[in-house]
């Protein structure tokens, strides 16, 4: 695992020892607390290549508030730790290289190419940078809380 200096979380797997093809939807369940009542996630997974070089493959956004339904927010209860299931990635085949790792990367997104999530908890569309909150976001990886990544794996 690898910290992105207050941005984020990269997690490399153990490289493939032959070529493994994946075709699907992937899954992620995380169990995560914040310090603020929403926030915006990105999960994003790569092939990093033996050479280093890396290839995106597929990635899911979801907003905190939206985690347990798309039409009926409800709000985080700062410090408690909740489920995050990331089940929007995009549909991918890939025939991933041996030697070939899969990469990981849990982040909150800051882009002007998504609307603003300024983690205060206000409806969105209405508030400003005057309202921004900085998020904390723990991940959790224990017996009672095991966050993890599922793949469709072929041959």
């Amino acid at each position: 695992m690898v910290v992105l200096h207050g941005n984020g979380l990269v997690y490399h797997f153990a490289p493939f020892t032959r070529a493994t093809e994946i075709s699907g939807w992937i899954r992620f369940v995380a169990w995560i607390a914040l310090d603020v009542p929403d926030i915006d996630l990105t999960v994003t997974v790569s092939e990093v290549l033996p050479n280093g070089n890396a290839i995106s493959l597929t990635q899911d956004l979801l907003r905190a508030r939206y985690r347990e339904s798309l039409r009926e927010e409800k709000l985080i209860r700062p410090g408690a730790i909740n489920c995050y299931t990331f089940d929007g990635f995009t549909f991918f085949s890939r025939r991933i290289a041996k030697g070939s790792r899969l990469r990981l990367v849990l982040r909150c997104p800051n882009t002007i190419y998504l609307e603003k999530n300024y983690n205060s908890g206000g409806v969105v569309i209405e508030v400003s940078a005057r309202d921004a909150r900085i998020a904390h976001v723990t991940l959790y990886h224990d017996r009672e809380h095991q966050s993890f990544q599922e793949f469709p794996v072929g041959r």
